[in-house]
């Protein structure tokens, strides 16, 4: 199943789920619950991306 990603809302400050500092923040849902309705920075949410698609990498490079 591909990512998918949402981004709903913006916030010019909030309290990032990730990194736990208030910055800029977007509110984001991963479609397969990875993170749910969460605000993240927008170098937490590119970190974010990053780790959710290594995972897709690694459970597609398994052998069935």
């Amino acid at each position: 199943m591909p990512m998918e990603a949402k981004i709903t809302s913006w916030h010019a400050t909030a309290n990032c789920a990730w990194c736990e500092k208030d910055r800029e923040c977007v509110t984001a849902d991963f479609g397969d619950g990875f993170i749910s309705h969460s605000e993240l920075c927008w170098t937490c949410l590119q970190k974010a991306v990053k780790v959710r698609s290594k995972q897709d990498q690694n459970l597609a490079s398994k052998p069935k």
